[in-house]
């Protein structure tokens, strides 16, 4: 196959779901002898934009990467927009369009998706609440399959959301509950769509702990948002040392939402893939509190790894995994959060045959060949009609 793979950002320094799924996907699919090359900015940080990675074409780890730069059209007004969609929760229709309008952009990315669109056999455009995307998408709609990350979010109701869903020429969801969020609650109506999933992969070489100052802990992995719903973690983490002062919760990742000053709480920032594998083998179980998630990769991880999960009763995606999977559990209140914490320290055995429930799950549903060839069987379906 020969397909095209259009992301905001994209490196090995760059985080964030849809960036991991884009470059593992794109990773995947070189070592699979296709044609794959991946349309990009410049931009390494989704708070700045700012262009520092060198515009232009090259190889990164048998991928073709073309960045181009970004283009600011006002960063003001697209600033005060966000910020009202966040906080009033909706936007009319003239400021869904100003909001578009209005954010970063690459006009010369565009117009190279618009010129050689026709040469590849499928355009993969992720995520969807970016302007940039929407104006990719748009680029070449005949080409394009969005796979748009969608969370019920603010976002996921504006206007050109919709218009966006049902003019692509096709749709791929990450989870049966994402597809329900699109069909359901949003009433789209696609060309085509279809659940695909997500890829997953873990190093092999990570047996050797990772030092982090404490015998049995929590473990939070990913971006440090508010968004991620991690001051609820916080707060219950802190009452729940109160009560087991030998467990800490182990914090990797980046963002403006860091922990506070306490010794509830272990900071490391960014680490490696490895550091990454290491982590997630050692921890009691990972603690996944996010309500807006399509798929989450932490989750998928931490099962590759053999290990547990605790997720957000309210969050349908996480749920819908563990429920399928019998991987681990979920809370909502303080009291739920402490037994359930109780329950994986008194009986470490059970909570590994949950851990290993998971990895059998990924295994079977999540590898990158599995992905890989149901995205192939999927577009060669809606090609030809059989």
């Amino acid at each position: 196959m020969r397909v095209a793979v259009v992301v905001p950002r994209y490196g090995a320094g760059v985080l964030g779901g849809a960036e991991s799924q884009a470059r593992g996907f794109a990773e995947a699919a070189a070592k699979k002898g296709w044609e794959i090359e991946v349309w990009t900015t410049s931009a390494r940080s989704h708070y700045t934009w700012e262009n520092a990675y060198p515009v232009g074409a090259l190889k990164e780890n048998g991928v073709t990467v073309r960045r181009f730069p970004v283009v600011w059209q006002n960063r003001e007004r697209w600033t005060e927009l966000e910020v009202k969609l966040a906080h009033q929760g909706f936007l009319s229709s003239a400021e869904t369009y100003a909001w578009l309008d209005s954010g970063p952009h690459s006009p010369s990315l565009y117009a190279h998706i618009a010129c050689h669109a026709a040469e590849f056999d499928v355009i993969v455009a992720l995520p969807y609440a970016m302007p940039l995307i929407h104006y990719a998408a748009w680029s070449a709609l005949a080409y394009t399959v969005l796979w748009p990350c969608l969370h019920d979010e603010p976002y996921a109701y504006l206007e050109a959301t919709r218009l966006l869903l049902e003019s692509v020429w096709g749709v791929m969801f990450y989870s049966p509950e994402e597809a329900r969020l699109a069909l359901q609650r949003l009433r789209t109506r696609m060309n085509r769509y279809a659940v695909l999933g997500g890829g997953v992969s873990l190093p092999t070489n990570s047996s050797k702990p990772l030092e982090v100052g404490v015998d049995q802990f929590v473990l939070y992995v990913g971006r440090l948002e508010e968004g991620k719903n991690l001051p609820l973690l916080y707060e219950y983490m802190k009452r729940y040392r109160e009560k087991r002062r030998e467990i800490r919760l182990v914090i990797a990742g980046d963002g403006p939402v860091r922990p506070p000053a306490d010794r509830a709480f272990v900071y490391l920032g960014f680490v490696s893939e490895e550091e990454k594998a290491s982590l997630y083998a050692n921890a009691l179980v990972l603690c996944q509190p996010s309500l807006r998630e399509s798929f989450s990769l932490t989750v998928m991880e931490s099962w590759l790894a053999g290990r547990p999960v605790l997720v957000h009763e309210d969050c349908p995606v996480t749920r819908g995994h563990v429920q399928r999977s019998k991987g681990g559990v979920w809370f909502r209140t303080y009291e739920e959060f402490e037994g359930a914490l109780d329950w994986i320290l008194a009986h470490p055995d059970l909570a590994a045959r949950m851990g290993e429930k998971g990895r059998r799950y990924v295994l079977a549903n999540y590898t990158w060949e599995v992905i890989l060839n149901r995205f192939e069987a999927l577009i060669h379906q809606w090609k030809t009609g059989k």
